[in-house]
């Protein structure tokens, strides 16, 4: 069954019961109505799903996005078949990376991020926003098998090399 608005919904009430804080970032998504949400080609923005990896060495896992030449947790665009949002970002993770054994320490979002994305002409995407929700795994393994038409290189890095500062702080208690 894929992923519904209403499922959608039950995560980010979860997510702001323990970050009300960040209720701004978080109102486009709860505004939502309509399934459009989740598809790519959505304006201005749609949802993705991130894996916030991190190993026994509190090490977290970024992998190098070809596009945009940055450094980023794995993740990307929901599939038709994805069953829920932290089984999406766990897709993701191992098409990305190799990694299979992810276990997800925590049913709710650790993080939600609204970013920008810019337009790619090569693939007639017009810029938007990516509402990313990132939850947290723990590797079983370090062991890493890039997928080279994904990423160009995925690494084990410290957590201050993670993009937001938020993010970095809420690792702390894990």
């Amino acid at each position: 069954m894929p992923i519904t608005i209403a499922h959608l919904r039950e995560h980010l009430t979860a997510y702001l019961t323990r970050w009300p804080e960040s209720e701004c970032e978080v109102r486009p998504l709860l505004d939502l109505d309509s399934p459009s949400g989740f598809d790519r080609k959505a304006l201005p923005g749609h949802v993705t799903a991130s894996a916030i990896i991190l190993n026994a060495e509190s090490q977290v896992l970024l992998v190098h996005h070809r596009a945009l030449d940055r450094w980023f947790q794995p993740g990307g665009h929901l599939e038709p078949g994805d069953e829920s949002l932290p089984a999406a970002a766990r897709r993701e993770a191992t098409e990305e990376t190799g990694l299979a054994a992810l276990e997800l320490l925590d049913p709710a979002p650790i993080h939600i991020d609204v970013h920008p994305i810019p337009a790619n002409p090569r693939k007639d995407e017009a810029a938007h926003d990516h509402y990313d929700v990132r939850y947290l795994f723990r590797a079983a393994t370090t062991d890493l098998a890039p997928a080279a038409a994904e990423v160009h290189a995925a690494e084990w890095r410290p957590v201050a090399d993670l993009d937001n500062d938020d993010l970095i702080a809420r690792l702390k208690s894990y």
